[in-house]
């Protein structure tokens, strides 16, 4: 296995390692690690302290090779107490994925709880893997589903864990195993066959109701599609401290 999705090689320039390879082409990333890298990005720019990510949307806009890719990201509307942060991730001289992410300083307020949804079963009551994830992603991933199976069409509650870094020697942040993790929300609850369909996404947008505590994520997810040829999976989203956010993919599917 690799020793990490990507080896940094200076100046925001980043080499994808085999765990990127996603599932419809060896040669072409998983939208998860890509996604996660430009949040990381973002996520080391300068801002209030303390504060965090509550929103990361990410707009795929073409393939991304599994090779070397260049991250930038900027304040795009700085404040005291709220930031707009902008990334861009290129890859072979052209963008291919844009995002955007709010960050909001914290402060002492009133708590008026989460919301009443029930907590999944942890991952140790689990079975161990994804059957149809037998790509570098899906290996470089610890996958645990406790409700609904990867061997059969819908919703689907799995768990899933890195089992290698975002970049070497860092811990990721609990955002950006969320993100990692998140944009599986379609596969993990697929509604068509792996080998006649392709239900690619074309954003992946999540929401942090609080910061993520890792290194565990769990997806429940639905997939729902229409007759024209479009669709959505929505991913109610906890970790072990209980339910924190929801990602939302947005889908175009079309014969293989």
């Amino acid at each position: 296995m690799a020793e990490s999705f990507f080896l940094p090689a200076g100046d925001g320039r980043f080499s994808a390692s085999s765990a990127c390879e996603g599932p419809w082409n060896s040669e072409l990333q998983h939208g998860g690690p890509p996604a996660a890298l430009l949040l990381r990005e973002m996520q080391r720019l300068p801002g209030p302290s303390p504060a965090r990510v509550s929103r990361c949307t990410v707009e795929f806009l073409g393939p991304v090779p599994v090779g070397e890719v260049h991250v930038r990201a900027e304040v795009e509307r700085d404040g005291r107490s709220v930031q707009l942060l902008a990334g861009e991730l290129a890859a072979g001289g052209r963008p291919v994925l844009r995002a955007r992410a709010w960050r909001l300083r914290l402060a002492a307020g009133p708590d008026v709880g989460s919301p009443d949804r029930p907590a999944p079963p942890a991952p140790q009551d689990g079975v161990e893997g994804v059957s149809l994830f037998d790509f570098g992603y899906g290996q470089a991933l610890e996958w645990r589903t406790v409700g609904g199976s990867s061997a059969r069409p819908g919703p689907a509650t799995v768990w899933a864990r890195p089992r290698i870094p975002l970049v070497p020697g860092e811990q990721p942040t609990g955002e950006q195993v969320a993100v990692l993790a998140a944009d599986s929300g379609s596969g993990v609850s697929w509604e068509l066959p792996w080998d006649r369909f392709a239900f690619m996404n074309v954003d992946l947008s999540v929401s942090f109701a609080r910061s993520p505590s890792g290194p565990w994520v769990c997806l429940d997810a639905r997939t729902l599609m229409s007759a024209d040829g479009t669709g959505f999976t929505r991913s109610e989203l906890h970790d072990a401290g209980g339910w924190f956010g929801q990602a939302v993919q947005s889908l175009l599917v079309s014969e293989r």
